[in-house]
């Protein structure tokens, strides 16, 4: 039951969390502060069903920090049994196909790679790498990442491992609340092939979240890609959740990124594409982008004419 003394509690718990878990340290009193504000205030008083709960402190969160990703979730979706039987994170990967959604090779050699999410390596990396290897022959490559809505960096270092000559090369590191930080490297075994020259175009947007966010700003900022597409959403910090009570969850960052190249992040900001475009154009631009790229480096008449002929009909 949503009642008063249920939000009190849920509040303390929420604040104790988030006094031991976030990176800050120089914005907890901020955010403490914002918590007990809008709890006298009888912000949440209104609040009797735990979604609009949880809303309500993800904005009084929000407010204070700026972070995309401290929020609270109830456990149980609004309108369903908490006797219901749920989907395993398991099943929910493998129905995705751990996140990669399409592989496809467009005329022209243009290869496609439709990516929704992130998982585990344990989980998805032979899935990875079974896309990568489909694409390994196209000229130029295609990334879509307008639905991405981020997952393990371990995943995104995998990925990123076939865009770059050098294996075990820094590209960005997490920096926690304490300790040192873990430098994320291309890997150094494991990745079927490495190859730094073909053309490389991103595809975003702002459904573009978290780690889906990590593979436009690294490559961009290493001038290996150019991205296509609208401003992206701006959510960097790392981060895990914690239960509050049964019934609510609080996603709480444990650190923040610092890339290689600049020492920066996404975080507020987001990746602003190279080239702007609505989202809904973003393939079809960056694919004529893709074409006359490879148009003008090929030497070879055959080669020439295909190229041509797919860019004739894209251009349509």
């Amino acid at each position: 039951m949503v009642d008063a003394a249920y939000v009190s509690a849920t509040v303390a718990s929420l604040q104790s969390l988030i006094d031991q878990k976030y990176f800050d340290e120089q914005a907890i009193p901020r955010i403490d502060a914002a918590l007990a504000a809008a709890l006298a205030r009888g912000d949440f008083a209104h609040d009797k069903s735990l979604n609009k709960l949880a809303a309500h402190l993800t904005a009084a969160l929000f407010e204070a920090s700026h972070d995309k990703h401290l929020f609270v979730a109830a456990t149980t979706p609004s309108g369903s049994s908490s006797g219901a039987p749920q989907m395993t994170r398991a099943e929910a990967a493998r129905l995705s196909n751990y996140g990669m959604k399409a592989a496809k090779v467009l005329d022209g050699n243009i290869g496609y790679l439709e990516i929704t999410g992130f998982y585990r390596a344990n989980e998805g990396a032979e899935t990875v790498d079974a896309a990568m290897r489909f694409l390994a022959k196209t000229d130029a490559l295609i990334l879509d990442c307008r639905v991405n809505g981020g997952g393990n960096p371990e995943t995104v270092m995998q990925l990123l491992s076939y865009f770059f000559a050098e294996p075990n090369l820094p590209l960005f590191s997490i920096v926690p609340r304490s300790g040192a930080a873990t430098v994320e490297r291309t890997l150094q075994t494991g990745v079927a092939y490495r190859d730094e020259t073909r053309p490389i175009y991103v595809l975003v947007s702002p459904k573009t979240w978290s780690a889906g966010e990590g593979v436009p700003f690294i490559l961009q900022e290493k001038h290996r890609a150019k991205i296509v597409g609208e401003h992206t959403t701006g959510a960097a910090n790392p981060a895990s959740p914690y239960a509050i009570n049964q019934a609510l969850t609080v996603t709480i960052p444990f650190g923040h990124i610092e890339s290689a190249v600049k020492g920066k992040n996404w975080e507020g900001v987001g990746v602003l594409p190279d080239t702007v475009v609505s989202a809904d154009k973003a393939l079809q631009t960056a694919y004529i982008q893709a074409l006359e790229e490879i148009l003008a480096r090929t030497a070879s008449i055959p080669q020439q004419q295909a190229i041509s002929k797919a860019l004739a009909n894209a251009r349509k």
